[in-house]
């Protein structure tokens, strides 16, 4: 097992199920027990986020011209937003939730289980604190305001930690639009890294584009974020060996 805050980093826990491929779940089938009361880690109590953002650095990704279909579309790695000790009590705080197969979203508030398109497992908390707490860590590093208009308003609070295993991936896709009732959208997907994955373990997220198949790759590194427009075509590459632990959520403009 790789290392955490100098310990083995705590492998997952898995809630039996008895899905089966291309099973469809609505709403109030609630597969991804979000409903379920969890507790948010301790850290978000104590940890200043003013002090942590100022421990931040930041990393732009050359992203082709073009690529994105936005006007503004960028990727960048903002390292430093969570310390690695914070890292493992989040995964400790989520093992104890235990992690389910992670579900294709398919329109209209239905789910399916595809393991030909995804795979790996998740576990799916709505988290207030941690999205105001990150919101504040990130700010200097996300736009206030897009070309069209659309102005910052949050963090996600929904919060989806996902865990890969050796031999799993998440295949080439675009991130799908987060709507709310108040008119808030999703443009930018956050995706934190909760620990080091070795670059011969794989599991990178890598950026695709043109007919030549260029691919930029960021390897998880424990605390950092990347932050990338969610027009931009990626995919979850191929974990070889250990474990890959990350947590996904969005800015929200408006």
């Amino acid at each position: 097992m790789p290392h955490l805050a100098g310990r083995p980093l705590q492998p997952p826990c898995f809630q039996k199920t008895e899905w089966v491929h291309g099973q469809e779940f609505t709403a109030s089938d609630d597969p991804d027990r979000t409903r379920e009361p969890w507790e948010p880690p301790a850290f978000l109590r104590c940890r200043d986020p003013i002090l942590q953002q100022s421990r931040t650095s930041v990393r732009e990704l050359h992203v082709p011209a073009g690529e994105g279909q936005w006007p503004v579309s960028f990727a960048k790695v903002v390292y430093g937003v969570m310390e690695k000790e914070d890292c493992a009590e989040l995964i400790a705080r989520v093992n104890s939730k235990a992690f389910t197969p992670a579900l294709i979203n398919v329109g209209e508030g239905r789910q399916r289980l595809l393991t030909h398109a995804r795979d790996g497992h998740r576990v799916i908390v709505d988290c207030p604190e941690l999205a105001e707490w990150l919101l504040e860590v990130l700010r200097p590093h996300l736009l206030d305001r897009f070309p069209t208009g659309e102005a910052l308003v949050e963090v996600n609070e929904r919060c989806r930690i996902l865990c890969y295993t050796p031999g799993q991936e998440f295949p080439a896709h675009h991130d799908g639009c987060f709507s709310k009732p108040s008119g808030q959208k999703s443009r930018v997907t956050i995706q934190l890294y909760l620990h080091d994955v070795p670059n011969e373990s794989g599991g990178a997220t890598t950026f695709l584009w043109g007919p030549s198949h260029g691919k930029l790759s960021c390897q998880p590194i424990a605390g950092s974020v990347l932050l990338f427009t969610q027009d931009l075509l990626h995919e979850g590459s191929l974990l070889h060996a250990g474990l890959k632990y990350t947590l996904r959520t969005e800015a929200m403009y408006r």
